[in-house]
């Protein structure tokens, strides 16, 4: 485990790290949060994370082999340009039966329509302007990523994986809009995926129902505990949305 992050994180940005982490640690059973970095396990522990997740001896049956945690940036500005691009492409891939990140895929992407980065876009994501000249087009990209998904044996038939995101801005809305605005298909594996801040309104719901509405806003901080309660749902929250 803590050879495949060292692994990981030759290849990804560090902020981008903590924030894959951050997501997919809700997934582990506790003895998987050994090695995980300080900043994630004090996020976990502030929020009183660490009881819950000792408390899950045993993780349930998975209906998938593999979770794939993707977590995009784009161009962006105050206020903000149209289209966006994106400009960074991170996946993790998450085995659903040990819960180990077992491989990655990086690579920066090179916006054609904006193709300088603002002020505001480099403080926001740390993306610098030299990290995105000369990189691949999206379409490239999206080639490097079916390549990837080929040698990882996630287009077998018999394996199954999905996407995971927070919010469905990356699949339903970021992706799926430039590909429209390039004239590039999206492939199949794009169209499912699980949204944990769904997942986190769904579990959470009865016995957060008082802090419902602030739920409703994406407030991390009540998300975090919140997934602790029922997070054997996880598997059976995925949605279909096709285009």
């Amino acid at each position: 485990m803590i050879a495949l992050l060292h692994t990981g994180a030759a290849k990804f940005p560090q902020n981008l790290l903590s924030r894959a982490r951050q997501a997919v640690s809700l997934l582990l059973p506790a003895g998987v949060l050994k090695g995980f970095s300080s900043i994630v396990s004090r996020k976990l522990a502030s929020h009183g994370f660490g009881a819950s997740m000792a408390a899950m001896s045993s993780f349930p049956p998975q209906r998938y082999h593999y979770f794939l945690v993707l977590d995009f940036e784009a161009t962006c500005d105050k206020p903000q340009i149209h289209p966006q691009e994106i400009i960074e492409f991170p996946i993790l891939k998450l085995n659903g039966r040990t819960m180990e990140i077992e491989s990655t895929f990086h690579m920066y992407v090179q916006p054609v329509v904006h193709p300088q980065l603002t002020p505001f876009c480099t403080e926001l994501t740390g993306i610098i302007q030299g990290m995105v000249d000369g990189q691949p087009s999206l379409q490239q990209v999206l080639e490097r990523v079916d390549e990837w998904m080929a040698k990882e044996g996630l287009l077998d038939p018999s394996v199954k994986s999905i996407f995971v995101t927070c919010g469905d801005w990356d699949l339903k809305v970021m992706l799926p809009g430039q590909c429209q605005y390039l004239g590039l298909p999206v492939a199949d594996y794009f169209k499912q995926w699980i949204n944990l801040k769904k997942v986190f309104l769904e579990v959470a719901f009865t016995a957060l129902h008082p802090f419902s509405r602030r739920l409703r806003q994406g407030k991390m901080d009540l998300c975090l505990p919140a997934a602790s309660l029922h997070m054997h749902t996880l598997s059976a929250s995925a949605a279909r949305l096709p285009w």
